[in-house]
């Protein structure tokens, strides 16, 4: 039930721009799934799926994206709109974000199939990353300050 369910989330967030839990619960029922909001928080959290800008000042769920290319060329714009600063020392970046990005982000650097990222821990307006080691962290933070960079030019 819930491989199937979770199936027809995959669809309906691929066909339809939805912004809200409550629209996917509607959809959901409309294909015969009977479901709670806390199941479809829960599924939407195991498959990683966010919330992004849409460009018309709503936000909308995507998938998350296994290419970190195709990741970066997406939310670039988005996430250099996010982050305010990004340092590294050893193993470890931190993030600095705008008030309540934080979650956000680090949830879009641990959907990238990254050999140089082992994980993020986010609060409210801050990221810690944590890498293999320092040569891995200065690449991370230079390509956070690139995505940037670019992003505001």
């Amino acid at each position: 039930m819930k491989n199937n369910r979770q199936a027809v989330i995959t669809e309906l967030i691929e066909t339809y721009s939805i912004g809200k839990q409550e629209e996917l619960i509607a959809l959901l029922k409309e294909r015969g799934f009977k479901v709670a909001q806390a199941t479809v928080s829960r599924d939407l959290r195991q498959m990683k799926i966010v919330k992004t800008p849409d460009g018309e000042g709503k936000f909308r769920f995507v998938l998350p994206v296994k290419d970190p290319v195709e990741l970066y060329a997406d939310y670039a714009p988005t996430f250099a709109s996010f982050i305010i600063s990004a340092e590294y020392s050893m193993n470890n970046v931190v993030i600095k974000t705008h008030n309540g990005m934080a979650n956000a982000v680090a949830i879009g650097l641990d959907s990238v199939d990254s050999d140089e990222i082992l994980g993020c821990v986010a609060g409210d307006d801050c990221i810690i990353v944590v890498t293999r080691g320092e040569e891995q962290s200065r690449f991370v933070c230079e390509s956070i300050e690139s995505m940037v960079a670019k992003a505001h030019a």
